[in-house]
């Protein structure tokens, strides 16, 4: 009798392979999108800065004092 009522207990606890796989494909789907909108905020926030801020990278410092692209 005690084990049955443990089988009970279990069977609303224990989620099967198909479900499992089901909901990791929906967390990798969520965080997916969730990447993508990250990157399209740093892509606007970016473009946002003046040009001086986004292109200093390019931008070659010279002996003499000045910069070049």
């Amino acid at each position: 009798m005690a084990a049955r009522k443990n089988k009970i207990a279990d069977r609303g606890t224990r989620t099967s392979r198909s479900a499992a796989a089901a909901r990791d494909r929906r967390a990798r789907g969520v965080l997916a999108a969730e990447t993508d909108r990250q990157l399209d905020d740093l892509i606007l926030r970016r473009l946002a800065l003046p040009v001086e801020a986004r292109m200093n990278f390019l931008r070659r410092r010279l002996p003499g004092g000045g910069s070049s692209l």
